[in-house]
């Protein structure tokens, strides 16, 4: 049974400002090492549309220290692993709304899940609320391989939204 991701993140900046940071490769580059791993890259970035067609495709790749895993899990891969994350933001009501996919190369893992970035309720500021399933399918070991992930995917999270906050001011 797939492994809940679920991780909320708080801005002082209108969805419009934090959703134009979404398309700015400095910015991305510059939360992607922020979020620390080894060699992070934005592999692909692709802006079009406006207003309402607005779509942005991020795509990254960064490894994580087979030290910094349980010995159980970095047992199981080849050096270090590497992370391949797509996000596909689409305009949403008065937000946005990506897919997301996060796959662990030369493993059997997967991480599939929404963001949706949206006004708060008094229109100050914005959220971005993640949601998603981390699955192993991998008997006796999975549920706990699953677990590691999404802990380490909320470490990359808490990362991103820490740089965000400071890049908005």
């Amino acid at each position: 049974m797939p492994t809940e991701l679920h991780a909320v993140q708080n801005y002082d900046a209108s969805v419009d400002t934090v959703f134009a940071k979404f398309a700015d490769r400095a910015f991305l580059d510059g939360r992607l090492h922020a979020a620390g791993g080894i060699d992070p890259e934005v592999t692909d970035l692709q802006v079009a549309g406006d207003g309402p067609d607005r779509t942005v495709r991020i795509s990254t790749r960064q490894a994580i220290p087979a030290s910094a895993l349980p010995s159980m899990v970095s047992s199981l891969l080849p050096g270090d692993p590497l992370i391949l994350r797509t996000e596909n933001w689409r305009v949403q009501g008065h937000g946005y709304l990506a897919d997301f996919d996060v796959v662990i190369k030369g493993a059997p893992a997967t991480l599939k899940g929404t963001m949706t970035l949206a006004p708060t309720a008094d229109a100050t500021g914005s959220t971005v609320t993640v949601a998603g399933q981390a699955s192993v399918p991998i008997p006796l070991f999975g549920g706990k391989i699953e677990g590691v992930i999404v802990e380490q995917v909320q470490t990359l999270l808490r990362a991103e939204a820490a740089y965000t906050r400071q890049q908005l001011g």
